[in-house]
């Protein structure tokens, strides 16, 4: 199975994480990587969709979890069998690939039901009753495909059997057969023209050379003539096993998967289950193959390349039990284990893309002006439009050159950017806290480090007190130690600090907040990187 490589950002995405996304999907794309997408792992925000409709680029597929799910199993595919298809050729598939149990489809590959062996093998001690292929509704199309053969002559007059079967030996002068039965005869003159004249509506003809058939006997026939290679007895022991399979499958309590279902889930009733085969479905209903017990332990992990994070706390759910092949990041290397070696790209600038825009370089790969674009609004955001102490000479030198291939003015769009995510009309403490909130474990601590870069401070502080009650139930619900909010001004030249917790002396000693305070204003301090986390982790210390 050919399965996407995701690549994201972290939790509650900022501009870096989505568009360092896009852009590294495209860089990998250009060289070759085809099963590749970019995801995200969180809400858009109104800075990052500013930058998406701008360059007019749809955001990333989400995903929640990262988890093992029934398609990450190599599970078996077995060739499709439907509802009018006949036994044997069930029963053909099933001992070719080896499996005791199949699914049955309708014709739209949706399932049905399931057939087992079992359920077959009653049908091959063959015709013990001359009206079972009429009981069970037969099309006619099965006998010629299950007894290996072709129709030479005439014509059936009904799409499935509506008559009795009947031998040469079967027949006498007393019996009138009807053009819906059918008759069996061997490769003898005088038994294959009393069966062409008996009324029937399909003969049978056995022992036939089909390489080198001669049909000038019965071509004028009016009934359908079917001739066959099997002999007369073994024509009467497969024709049985022409009705078909929807007159045997099971279609009550079936246990099937979907898909996304996730593995855990799988192994409960699969454990609880005395059956060992279960079809698997996609999202759209259809089959895709059917899945074992033994597929518990033979799973294929997904595959993830991590930009903007490392950290644990900070990615997807599940993200342990995935395979991470790269990371490309310009944060502290802390707590993401990987089982195999990874590419791991770490730079100290000040915005993941401003390291994809080096390797753009390094590859000779333009970027198209979309991509280009959106690496510019993830370097803009993430340095405050260079203002930020976290800005490098080749966060400037990127963003120059790829505002040429945007063909944007870095001052105008900039502004533009960080006007459109520092509105807070109608935003909730809730959502304000969520704008781009990381996770950070320092030390014996989780410290929860939400931002929001902003020129409307009278808004925020309007929504103190609500802001500072949901700090109080982020913290109880997440078991936080601290959790601190920077509302950030680039006019204004710098951040207001909000902290709760049962910690907060951490807050207090790095940053001379007052145990009477709710906040601080902190001058010309804009990166949570920066001037925020090395001083907890100082703090931390003594």
């Amino acid at each position: 199975m050919n399965k996407n490589i995701y690549v994201f950002g972290h939790i509650n995405p900022d501009t870096d994480s989505i568009c360092s996304a896009i852009a590294y999907t495209h860089l990998k794309k250009s060289l070759g990587l085809e099963n590749i997408a970019a995801a995200r792992l969180g809400k858009i925000n109104k800075e990052t969709q500013f930058a998406l409709d701008y360059f007019e680029t749809e955001a990333p597929i989400l995903i929640e979890n990262i988890n093992p799910q029934v398609s990450d199993m190599n599970y078996y595919a077995v060739p499709p069998v439907y509802l009018e298809d006949s036994v044997k050729k069930a029963w053909d598939i099933m001992t070719t690939h080896g499996r005791q149990m199949i699914p049955v489809l309708y014709h739209d590959h949706k399932l049905a039901g399931v057939i087992s062996i079992s359920d077959i093998a009653k049908t091959y001690i063959g015709l013990t009753d001359g009206s079972v292929l009429k009981k069970h509704k037969t099309p006619f199309s099965n006998i010629a495909a299950v007894l290996e053969g072709r129709q030479v002559a005439g014509s059936y007059p009904n799409d499935s059997i509506l008559g009795d079967v009947y031998t040469t030996a079967s027949i006498n002068e007393n019996i009138n057969l009807k053009d819906t039965d059918i008759i069996i005869t061997g490769a003898n003159d005088r038994l294959i023209h009393m069966a062409l004249h008996s009324g029937a509506g399909c003969v049978i003809i056995t022992d036939q050379d089909m390489t080198h058939l001669d049909t000038s006997s019965f071509s004028s026939a009016s009934c359908a003539v079917i001739g066959t290679a099997y002999s007369f007895f073994k024509t009467i022991k497969m024709i049985s096993q022409s009705i078909p399979v929807k007159n045997i499958a099971i279609n009550r309590n079936v246990i099937y998967f979907e898909t996304d279902d996730s593995l855990d889930e799988v192994r409960e009733v699969m454990l609880d289950s005395t059956h060992r085969l279960f079809p698997i479905v996609d999202e759209e209903g259809q089959v895709r193959g059917i899945i074992s017990k033994r597929h518990l332990i033979d799973i294929q992990k997904k595959q993830v390349i991590l930009v903007d994070h490392n950290e644990k706390n900070q990615s997807v759910c599940g993200i342990e039990r995935a395979e991470i092949l790269e990371i490309i990041d310009h944060h502290r290397i802390a707590n993401i284990d990987t089982g195999t070696p990874v590419f791991l790209r770490a730079e100290p600038v000040g915005c993941t893309s401003t390291i994809i825009g080096k390797m753009y370089e390094s590859y000779q790969i333009v970027p198209p002006k979309q991509i280009a674009g959106l690496m510019l609004s993830a370097i803009l955001s993430d340095t405050l439009i260079f203002k930020s102490p976290t800005c490098t000479p080749d966060d400037i030198r990127i963003a120059k050159n790829l505002a040429k291939i945007a063909e944007v003015n870095i001052a105008e769009y900039g502004s533009e950017l960080i006007g459109a995510g520092t509105s807070l009309a109608g935003i909730s403490a809730q959502e304000l806290l969520y704008i781009d909130r990381k996770n950070f474990t320092i030390g014996k601590y989780n410290i929860s480090v939400s931002q929001v870069n902003t020129g409307d401070f009278e808004s925020i502080f309007s929504l103190k007190d609500d802001i500072l009650m949901e700090m109080k139930t982020l913290e109880s619900r997440d078991n936080l130690d601290l959790c601190l909010l920077m509302v950030t001004d680039i006019v204004i030249g710098g951040t207001e600090l909000l902290a709760v917790g049962k910690e907060r002396h951490l807050a207090e000693h790095a940053f001379g907040l007052y145990k009477t305070d709710d906040s601080i204003f902190l001058s010309n301090v804009y990166s949570r990187k920066q001037q925020i986390i090395p001083k907890l982790m100082t703090s931390s210390q003594n």
